[in-house]
């Protein structure tokens, strides 16, 4: 890769999206400075849903083209500035992106923009700028910017807990629950640095990172995947890089994710997949593990019936 990238590709992984990808994609057409194929991926979404952001693309993009996953052929492509893949089914995050990355390097694209469809661009040199920090170590895997979240709190860079914070994380979730203390925002420094974790929503991967890594771990559908992608890096010897200097915003609705004892659930699956095939814990450390997951749904249970009793209460 040189010092200066080529083309950069610009997943968007939708399920349901239609309120958020117009905004998205708004974003992503005010770029500059980079050559930028927008690769919309759609995780079987309702029917619907699905017409309404079709639709939205293709008035978006005069030469864009709409194809299922199966009928795409890369060749057919090169030019295309934009593609809206049609998946049938949901694989979740990982299997969902990994779709449209293959395609972004298909077509030559050098990296790949991973952005979730509640995050809003206003820079016009957001991606250029995050496709000059990738280019200037080839030993850099991926690039990330600060992102701040609709409560302003900043998500990047993120951190992986020690086994000691892990087991403590039920006890964590009641005294939260009760003080209700807020956590102070991390002050960034002014030039880029190494971090150890990113989120998930929004960052740029080298093409030829996620080859030697044989793309994302598409194992957990939902959840951790920050944790695996920051072990792999680990073990490959590259590292991360941020940018303080620029920001995105993650409009992130947690309400919009359904159920919280079954995101839990989810999460307390992905979370057992991670450290049973990337932690280096013993087997008395990963029961223990087990156990403080264990008492943490127990307590998201626990809120959940307590609101369903306020529900009824407040009821006339």
């Amino acid at each position: 890769m040189t010092s200066r990238l080529r083309c950069v590709g610009a997943v968007v992984l939708t399920y349901n999206s239609t309120e958020d990808l117009p905004k998205c994609l708004s974003g992503l057409l005010a770029q500059r400075g980079v050559d930028l194929r927008i690769i919309v991926v759609d995780n079987a979404s309702r029917c619907e849903d699905l017409a309404a952001m079709e639709a939205h693309f293709t008035t978006s993009f005069q030469d864009g083209r709409v194809l299922f996953v199966d009928e795409a052929c890369a060749e057919d492509l090169q030019e295309v500035p934009a593609i809206f893949l049609r998946n049938a089914v949901n694989g979740g995050y990982s299997a969902g992106n990994n779709i449209g990355a293959r395609m972004a390097s298909a077509i030559g694209c050098e990296a790949v923009l991973i952005l979730n469809p509640d995050v809003r661009l206003s820079d016009p040199d957001y991606v250029a700028t995050l496709a000059a920090l990738i280019a200037a170590d080839e030993r850099t895997a991926l690039a990330c910017s600060a992102v701040r979240n609709l409560s302003g709190d900043q998500e990047n860079p993120m951190s992986e807990p020690s086994l000691f914070e892990e087991l403590l994380w039920p006890v964590k979730m009641i005294a939260t629950g009760l003080l209700r203390r807020s956590k102070p925002a991390p002050q960034l420094p002014e030039m880029p640095f190494k971090i150890e974790k990113v989120t998930g929503s929004c960052f740029l991967i080298r093409t030829d990172f996620l080859k030697l890594i044989g793309y994302f771990d598409q194992s957990v559908f939902l959840y951790c995947e920050e944790s695996i992608l920051m072990m792999q890096v680990r073990s490959q010897g590259w590292h991360m890089m941020m940018e303080p200097r620029i920001e995105a915003l993650h409009a992130h609705r947690s309400d919009a994710k359904g159920a919280q004892f079954l995101r839990f659930r989810a999460w307390s699956d992905s979370r057992r997949y991670f450290h049973a095939s990337y932690g280096k814990h013993s087997t008395l450390s990963q029961a223990m593990l087990c156990l403080a997951r264990w008492m943490m749904l127990r307590l998201v249970q626990a809120q959940d019936c307590l609101r369903r009793i306020a529900k009824q209460s407040a009821s006339p």
